[in-house]
């Protein structure tokens, strides 16, 4: 993900339900929809694939993924988020060039593996989808041996993000 200068700020939220009602002292559909630039009746899922949010932390930013549009223009999310929070609009990078330089970084070390166990964020899949991406992607989990499941996100160091995947690489004696 490449982050963008646009930012939001959760001006009301209810955490306990992962429900945002506010940005910027609007209702929260409605900045979200201005930000991407489409009428608030076209936000669907792809929409929120291919223009995901994130919260920064340190240097990092974390994706804060949106699940639905409510009746009442407040915004679902995946991930817990909370009153004041800053979030950034996040534009997806293609996919395959970090998966393949994480893996030669990997297989630099402990060789071919003999079986990944990935754990891939269905919204990145729904991304890869999206931007025509599924059978190169799929190419080269095959290649590398990967095999798993779709996920909803993952914990790292406590904090909850979306649109990600991890895997337990398991090589040979080299």
């Amino acid at each position: 993900m490449r982050s963008l200068d646009k930012k939001l700020v959760v001006t009301a939220a209810e955490p306990s339900s992962r429900a945002v009602m506010e940005f910027n002292a609007a209702p929260a559909a409605l900045e979200y929809a201005a930000l991407v630039g489409i009428a608030p009746e076209d936000l669907n899922p792809k929409v929120f694939a291919l223009h995901p949010l994130a919260v920064r932390i340190g240097n990092e930013f974390y994706v804060r993924s949106i699940q639905r549009v409510n009746p009442d223009m407040s915004l679902t999310f995946y991930c817990a988020v909370g009153n004041g929070i800053v979030l950034t609009a996040m534009e997806p990078q293609p996919i395959l060039p970090d998966l393949e330089r994480r893996f030669a970084e990997i297989e630099s070390r402990i060789g071919t593996p003999i079986i990944t166990l990935g754990c891939d964020c269905f919204l990145r899949r729904l991304e890869t989808e999206h931007l025509g991406a599924l059978q190169e992607a799929s190419d080269f989990f095959v290649k590398h041996r990967v095999v798993g499941f779709n996920t909803y996100g993952e914990h790292f160091d406590g904090v909850h993000i979306n649109q990600t995947f991890t895997g337990v690489v398991i090589g040979g004696l080299r």
